[in-house]
């Protein structure tokens, strides 16, 4: 066989790759369900996508059971963009639901995004802004999922986000160029680098000229942190950790904060129950006590849209 065709099986050798019968291989590839084209009547199949698909039917089996067991041991799952309000919900949460229990992972909007497709967590939580459509969250879904239809978006709250530093107001990034002030940033596919990295374009200024602009960071605290500890002077975060600090705020604007979560899993008793939860008097209280947040649309459906709001 030349080397070119080397990586090419029959149905026998792929059969055997699979262990699975040859009618079942010549099912599979009949329904386009494992990666193979036919050439002068014969079927061939590339190893390399072949053995791929084998990692990743692999991966699912092992996500799946996984999934459902964490769903029967009463744990909910939550990755995405950081916010405090969110870290301090989990402790009230426990101690009213206290057979339920609340794991949040700070890793960003879009990557609790990826992450939610990909089966590892429940509910993905996301900022994420489009300039485009001057939207939050639902610009994005597409970009994730094939299908988002099958998914069910609940606002949190609203959340005001801005410029903390030490003693002169920060305005904007031309400003931070020209005091040559030091920046920390937020990691990569977070809901505030996107808006970061969407400000210094319209202000048509070179990342270059940004002291500290790969210097990232994973939480709001933590940028209070540098600026506090003097290895800053400026950075992004929310108005609640600005006010809990001596820094100065200056605000950038109020963002739409949301969970999504798969329809499929949305009524299961564990999600009902924190939905409910964010529903309630506790968490309204929660949010009525802390500074730079609002609830107009906490604990409602903004997707699938109803009819009369597609209209």
């Amino acid at each position: 066989m030349n080397s070119e065709y080397k990586e090419l099986l029959t149905a026998k050798d792929a059969s055997e790759l699979l262990q699975i019968n040859e009618k079942k291989v010549y099912a599979l590839a009949q329904a386009g369900k494992i990666p193979g084209t036919k050439i002068t009547g014969k079927w061939i199949f590339p190893r390399a996508e072949l053995e791929a698909f084998l990692k990743a039917s692999a991966q699912q089996r092992l996500r799946k059971p996984f999934f459902e067991s964490v769903i029967n041991r009463k744990v909910i799952l939550i990755c995405g963009s950081n916010d405090p309000l969110l870290c301090v919900t989990q402790g009230i949460f426990h101690g009213i639901h206290d057979g339920f229990t609340l794991f949040t992972s700070n890793v960003g909007s879009g990557e609790g995004l990826r992450l939610l497709k990909e089966g590892f967590c429940h509910i993905a939580v996301s900022h994420l802004y489009d300039p485009e459509t001057e939207d939050f969250s639902f610009p994005f879904l597409g970009k994730y999922f094939e299908r988002t239809e099958d998914l069910v978006l609940v606002n949190l709250f609203y959340r005001n986000v801005g410029f903390v530093s030490k003693d002169v107001p920060v305005e904007n990034f031309a400003d931070c160029a020209e005091r040559g002030l030091r920046l920390v940033n937020r990691q990569k596919y977070s809901g505030i680098r996107t808006l970061a990295d969407h400000m210094i374009a319209q202000e048509n200024i070179n990342v270059s000229n940004i002291k500290g602009y790969n210097h990232e960071v994973f939480t709001h605290l933590d940028v209070i942190h540098h600026i506090m500890s003097g290895h800053a002077d400026t950075g992004i975060a929310t108005e609640a950790v600005a006010r809990s600090s001596s820094l100065v705020f200056s605000n950038i604007f109020e963002e739409r904060f949301d969970m999504i979560i798969p329809k499929e899993i949305f009524f299961d008793k564990n999600i009902q129950v924190f939905v409910e939860f964010i529903r309630s008097d506790t968490f309204s209280d929660l949010i009525e006590t802390t500074s730079g947040y609002n609830q107009r649309d906490t604990g409602k459906i903004l997707y699938p849209r109803t009819t009369q709001e597609r209209s």
